[in-house]
């Protein structure tokens, strides 16, 4: 007996991390530490995200065992079981924690009850995200790494992908609480173990995806630790997957390659960063629906405002502007007019030098 890796949860694993982090106020959503970037380019996830906080309390139970959970004896119960789980979900989303909690303990007893032990540790992994979300890292952890135990204890070996998955989550959670070593040598781990299953299975779409998020959420916190040529690698190594996985047009290629601007602009090198902005900007035009696309706009544009190439930032402002209108995405408008008093204070400077000269 194995769980399923599914289509589904593949998917929302790559969200997860860069979502959740930066979904609270207190948790840098503006900026990552980097020098001369935090009144300038916009480069959290956070950022991108902030606008969809409960669709992000959504996306999180992808990652649970639901579907998994095999109470097959009795179907009234497989339902009243689901049920119970899905009551949860809502009460999280409308931020009730309290009686989501309360109600994913009613599930524990049913599937306790059935001595149904993909129930009870499904229940655990859900209570574990819920945790999160409610910013109880502590229990979270605790939680995930009961998830771990049970799934080993079930047989599972302990790179499985599903156990690689919690120990994401588990590294996720040191990194938040500020215990670099450890998370360090988690993503480490993870990595390294992903990179002898696709030396096996090079075109494992299950793996390639846990492969490519433990990337994406590696690199930010190197560039976290202000480690940027290493998190460079990482999110080159990410996006070349990206690019197999979902094809040239995808958000999160455009995601990754805005990331990529930013840690050349971070070195100074700001020709490459606006090489990897314009290739975020011809993958994103063909995205109408990508409601962050404003922000690649914006950081193109403070990048051509650096290089003194005034014209083409305030091109690149304006069509920030226009997108971040038409998403109503108001933190990115109000970004794009701060860049555009920017622009045109230095358009005004310029005339003033032209005319003294």
């Amino acid at each position: 007996m194995s769980l399923l890796f599914n289509a589904r949860r593949a998917k929302c694993v790559k969200l997860f991390f860069p979502v959740l982090k930066h979904i609270s106020t207190n948790n840098n959503q503006r900026a990552i530490a980097l020098p001369n970037l935090k009144r300038c380019l916009i480069i959290s996830m956070g950022y991108v995200w902030s606008n969809r906080k409960n669709s992000a309390k959504s996306i999180i139970f992808g990652f649970s065992l639901l579907g998994l959970v095999g109470l097959k004896a009795i179907d009234a119960n497989r339902q009243l079981f689901d049920y119970t789980i899905e009551k949860g979900i809502l009460y999280l989303q409308n931020d009730d924690y309290n009686a989501f909690e309360q109600t994913l303990h009613e599930a524990l007893e049913i599937a306790n009850d059935l001595n149904n032990v993909n129930g009870i540790t499904h229940v655990y992994d859900v209570l574990a995200n819920g945790a999160f979300m409610n910013k109880e890292y502590e229990k979270a952890k605790d939680l995930f790494t009961k998830v771990v135990i049970r799934l080993i204890d079930q047989g599972y070996p302990k790179d499985d992908l599903n156990i690689l998955h919690f120990n994401l989550q588990i590294t996720k959670i040191y990194e938040i609480q500020e215990k670099y070593k450890n998370s360090e040598d988690g993503y480490i781990y993870c990595l390294q173990h992903l990179e002898k299953k696709l030396k096996i299975h090079p075109e494992n779409k299950n793996i390639l995806d846990l492969y490519a998020n433990t990337l994406n959420v590696y690199g930010r916190f190197l560039k976290k630790q202000k480690e940027i040529k290493l998190a460079k690698v990482s999110f080159k190594k990410a996006y070349i997957i990206s690019v197999k996985l979902n094809g040239k047009i995808s958000e999160n290629n455009v995601i990754l390659l805005n990331v990529l601007g930013t840690l050349y602009f971070a070195e100074g090198n700001l020709n490459k960063a606006i090489l990897y902005f314009t290739k975020a900007i011809d993958i994103g035009q063909h995205l109408p629906k990508m409601q962050s696309f404003a922000v690649v706009h914006i950081n193109i544009a403070h990048t051509y405002l650096r290089l003194g190439m005034l014209e083409k930032a305030e091109e690149n402002c304006e069509k920030a502007l226009k997108n971040a209108k038409i998403h109503s995405y108001f933190r990115a408008k109000k970004e794009a007019e701060i860049c555009l008093a920017k622009i045109n204070n230095a358009m005004k400077k310029r005339q003033i030098g032209q005319v003294r000269k």
